[in-house]
């Protein structure tokens, strides 16, 4: 492939990302604007997490990509379960710390008090199955699979090349959430994407990014409950 081929891959690839990553935002946008009707509440979650799932694997059979984003086999698989691991030992700890003193200093929250946890399984299994898997496999996934075609990595960080892709990645997956239903905080969402997309990363695959992004999600929701 000559070089003006490869631009010609390349602004194909950046335009297929930005159609069909507008198309999913407009319609998640509609379907939250409109929450409000009875069978559009109840399945909002479920519509916007399947689109996520089907219409990447659409279009990477449309255009005979592979689907390269999963674990192989158990080797791999438990390769990235021991990553993730590694990562909940290294970022929950001082994180937690870091977060107790933003409830207590800038929210004005009282001392921690551990919340219960009576519906555990619920929210894990939620958090899980409609949140986690669906926006990594098309975020981490497909998004950031294509978008490293675009843009390679060339800087070497941690046994991981990291490029342009890594970060674009990360900024529009904050964004999304922005779109979606605006929080002022949401911008806070893109420090965590980037230690997803390195997850993706390192392992190959987005199974240990799946596990810590619901894993992060469960843990702050009872995080944040603890305080008062």
């Amino acid at each position: 492939m000559n070089g003006q081929e490869a631009k010609s891959e390349n602004r194909a690839l950046v335009w297929e990302l930005a159609i069909v990553t507008i198309a999913l935002l407009v319609i998640s946008r509609i379907l939250y604007i409109f929450r409000g009707v009875e069978w559009i509440g109840e399945s909002v979650s479920t519509i916007v997490a399947i689109l996520l799932l089907y219409i990447p694997i659409l279009m990477l059979w449309k255009m005979r990509r592979p689907i390269d984003f999963l674990d192989r086999n158990r080797k791999t698989f438990f390769k990235s379960v021991l990553v993730f691991l590694i990562a909940t030992l290294i970022v929950f700890p001082p994180f937690l710390m870091i977060a107790h003193f933003w409830q207590v200093i800038v929210m004005g929250k009282h001392a921690f008090k551990a919340a219960p946890f009576p519906q555990f399984f619920n929210i894990a299994f939620y958090q899980l199955l409609l949140v986690s898997i669906p926006e990594e496999f098309y975020f981490r996934g497909y998004f950031q699979s294509t978008i490293d075609r675009v843009f390679r990595g060339h800087k070497r960080f941690l046994g991981v090349d990291l490029g342009a892709g890594w970060l674009i990645t990360a900024a529009v997956f904050a964004i999304a959430h922005t779109i979606v239903a605006y929080q002022w905080w949401h911008f806070s969402i893109f420090f965590p994407a980037l230690l997803f997309g390195y997850l993706r990363l390192k392992t190959g695959s987005i199974t240990a990014p799946i596990l810590f992004h619901a894993t992060a999600n469960v843990l702050m929701d009872w995080f944040a409950r603890s305080y008062v």
